[in-house]
């Protein structure tokens, strides 16, 4: 194919995958580009590897309670996108250290057996702040026998999926309101980070654009149209329906840009 074919292949492409996206997006929030900062895509291979033989990319969604409302805002922001599927496997009450609640490596795994997929949306942490109990053997938060095993299940359920040919997604824990939890769930950030980089998965970094201009926890957001809302619940955790639509975008914004390359890349040859 000459070179002026592959760039108006590229371009119509792009055109129709954006129109689509941007019926999605009606009323939600421009790109962030925080939310992507350090992270970097070869134009000669893209990201997500495996592509759907038929119809759109399915993306599972999988982690605790904000997982859960991750995926609400994914399913809203894409219900007109014919390029893309958001399905849930999230479980409230769960998380990496507790697997006798629900256990995530085997949880992961089978989903990665499925074949039905394309793209996970990992996050997982708001449950971990806990203690491991291995025959007969307690490991304290943050000890080091504790830091052992929980960056053992994190790339444990990182390779499960990866070696299913899934692209993954691993949204970071966003900046909370109880102090008390803030430099805990920096910690847990910490695992997840450098876990992504080890693998080279995408880490979604949601801490810094979510928090207000001072750096400092903010229940509320301003929306292109500069009207103040109400983004996140009294508990200073979760995010009430509009928060949730502001969070998914930061994820939603990075998964349309990867599949767009994946589209240009098809179309080009």
């Amino acid at each position: 194919m000459s070179i002026v074919k592959m760039i108006i292949a590229k371009v119509f492409v792009a055109a129709i995958f954006w129109a689509t996206c941007f019926v999605a997006q009606a009323g939600t929030e421009p790109v962030i580009e925080e939310a992507v900062r350090g992270m970097s895509s070869e134009a000669s291979q893209p990201f997500i590897t495996k592509s759907p033989k038929n119809g759109p990319f399915k993306v599972v969604v999988l982690g605790d309670s904000l997982a859960d409302g991750l995926y609400s805002g994914l399913y809203r922001l894409n219900r007109k996108n014919q390029k893309l599927t958001i399905k849930k496997a999230s479980r409230v009450n769960t998380g990496l250290v507790r697997s006798d609640r629900y256990d995530w490596n085997k949880g992961a795994a089978k989903i990665a057996r499925s074949g039905k997929y394309q793209i996970a949306v990992v996050l997982l942490g708001l449950n971990d702040l806990q203690t491991f109990r291995q025959k007969g053997k307690r490991h304290h938060f943050q000890q080091k026998g504790w830091e052992k095993i929980y960056a053992a299940r994190i790339e444990k359920m990182i390779t499960d999926l990866k070696a299913a040919g899934l692209a993954i997604y691993w949204v970071g824990i966003p900046i909370t309101s109880p102090k008390r939890y803030q430099k805990q769930y920096a910690y847990l950030n910490t695992f997840f980070r450098k876990a992504a980089r080890k693998h080279k998965v995408r880490f979604v970094d949601t801490w810094s654009p979510l928090a207000g201009a001072d750096g400092k926890y903010s229940p509320f957001w301003r929306d292109k149209a500069g009207k103040r809302k109400q983004i996140r619940r009294r508990d200073g955790v979760h995010f009430t329906a509009d928060g949730y639509l502001v969070f998914a975008q930061f994820v939603n914004n990075i998964l349309q840009r990867d599949i767009r390359e994946v589209l240009q890349q098809q179309a080009a040859k």
